[in-house]
């Protein structure tokens, strides 16, 4: 047993230690089933909680230092979704990515967020909703942008470098660079950075 092995065990105690035993080798054995799947591509230095769920449908690309928080979904549906360098998807973030979602590096997505980069059209009243067409324009989220908690961001969406999204809102047109949004539907509520002299 090496000495770093008795220390833990000393200082933790057996019951401790072998609960951490027990969750390393559930998170090993979990991180070795998705590096075997074809669609996903994980960076070795990723952290992926185990009860993320990652789809078969699509391709999923997470680049290095990239964290992915408990009960995370990320579900491409055909499309590709891919979560840059050093970005965070927090507790309960949902991934929809028919049209594709491009989420850039040190992007940081709050709790219960939500993104769809597809839509459903409803123009023709005679037609049932769900046989009607499905719009997959995709979602572009730039570097260093910070999307709050319980947000929405639909189909077709870029949110610009250095944005920020405030708690709560639903995006549904584009943002630009260095701009605070927030409500239902998300409107500018100031500038920052380098833009906020613009």
């Amino acid at each position: 047993m090496s000495r770093n092995v008795r220390e833990l065990l000393a200082s933790k105690g057996p019951v401790t230690f072998l609960s951490l035993c027990k969750s390393y080798l559930s998170s090993t054995l979990y991180r070795h089933t998705l590096d075997a799947r074809e669609n996903v591509s994980i960076h070795s230095a990723v952290e992926i909680d185990r009860t993320t769920s990652l789809g078969t449908s699509g391709t999923i690309t997470l680049k290095r230092g990239c964290q992915l928080r408990r009960n995370v979904v990320i579900s491409p549906s055909g499309g590709d979704v891919t979560v840059g360098e050093d970005s965070l998807l927090n507790i309960s973030v949902t991934l929809l990515g028919q049209g594709s979602v491009t989420i850039g590096a040190d992007v940081l997505v709050g709790p219960q967020t939500t993104i769809v980069a597809a839509n459903h059209t409803f123009e023709d009243p005679e037609a049932t909703i769900s046989s009607q067409e499905i719009t997959r324009e995709g979602i572009e989220i730039e570097d260093d942008v910070w999307i709050g908690a319980n947000c929405t961001v639909l189909d077709g969406v870029t949110i610009g470098e250095g944005a920020v999204v405030a708690a709560g809102s639903v995006v549904t047109d584009s943002v630009p660079p260095y701009t605070v949004v927030g409500g239902t539907p998300a409107s500018e509520l100031k500038r920052r950075g380098p833009e906020a002299t613009r």
